[in-house]
């Protein structure tokens, strides 16, 4: 999650004086936050894979260009003109979101036991917009690639009208700097072709709900949490509308990626939701803002209003 994407996001006629916000809403919401975004900025340095990395697999002269981009895109961060407020509600909720998905769909195994994070080098992040990889292991073994996601606390529309125009264009993103994590050595190291991309994310209520239980470590909670149960729903509804999008326009290879993608996280979403004994999400959770705004742009897809 870059900083240029969601600047990309305003509205034209954007000025940062009208956009001024409160970055919190309360004391209590800025000491949690700010606790929480130093515990996913940790994670996140640790833990992103550095193209230092890849020096066994790629030339000098490509791991030199893409350092470039990274520079460059970092260069122009600076230069824009959103208000303190918006880039600091970026950098807090944006990178917190991040980080504490990461830490359980790992640590916590809120996606199950046989799945994994991995977060991406800040070229493929800014280039292709992809924050992480969520990749799968079968029972004997062989790993699966599951999806690219990019996650958001705010408006979704910007992001998943790309995602239909990218299938529409019949382009599928590559990941430049990939490790699976599973395998000694691992399976995967190197570039990752053609990975399907997915749009997930929470309101800033919800999320900062969740970074209190995370920086008080209840597992517990945070486990029995129906906000990942929520994410996994939102995979599993792109997965099928994105397929669908793609029959629409005979991409039929890219139809079949996420076709596979649906068929796998239908199951696991019915796995976790029968080890938890859920029959229906809470319907605090259905109505999390950012969850109804993609609800109602994959009906927008489908003519469905």
């Amino acid at each position: 999650m870059n900083m240029e994407r969601y600047i990309n996001s305003k509205p034209d006629n954007f000025k940062p004086q009208e956009q001024e916000m409160e970055v919190f809403r309360d004391k209590h919401e800025e000491a949690v936050m700010l606790e929480a975004l130093g515990k996913a900025q940790k994670i996140l340095e640790a833990k992103s894979l550095k193209p230092e990395q890849f020096t066994d697999t790629y030339s000098e002269k490509l791991l030199t260009k893409c350092a470039d981009y990274v520079a460059n895109c970092e260069a122009r961060f600076k230069e824009k003109d959103e208000s303190k407020s918006f880039a600091m509600r970026i950098e807090v909720y944006g990178k917190t979101l991040e980080g504490l998905i990461y830490d359980q769909i790992n640590n916590n195994k809120v996606f199950g036991d046989n799945v994994r994070s991995v977060i991406t080098a800040k070229y493929d992040d800014y280039y292709a917009g992809i924050d992480s990889v969520i990749e799968g292991q079968n029972e004997d073994g062989s790993s699966y690639i599951g999806c690219a996601l990019d996650a958001t606390f705010g408006s979704p529309e910007k992001k998943i009208l790309g995602i239909r125009d990218n299938i529409k264009s019949g382009v599928l993103n590559d990941v430049i700097f990939y490790e699976s994590p599973f395998g000694d050595p691992p399976q995967i190291h190197g570039r990752l072709q053609g990975i399907p991309k997915i749009v997930i994310g929470m309101d800033s209520k919800h999320l900062t709900q969740l970074a209190e239980l995370w920086i008080q470590n209840d597992h517990e909670g945070l486990a029995k949490n129906q906000l990942f149960l929520m994410l996994l729903r939102q995979i599993e509804q792109q997965a099928e509308v994105y397929e669908i999008v793609a029959k629409r326009t005979h991409k039929l290879e890219i139809a079949k990626r996420y076709e596979q993608i649906h068929t796998a996280i239908s199951k696991l979403y019915k796995e976790q939701k029968t080890e938890q004994g859920i029959i229906m999400l809470e319907s605090n959770i259905i109505n999390d803002s950012v969850n109804q705004a993609i609800v109602q742009q994959l009906h927008s897809l489908l003519d469905l209003k």
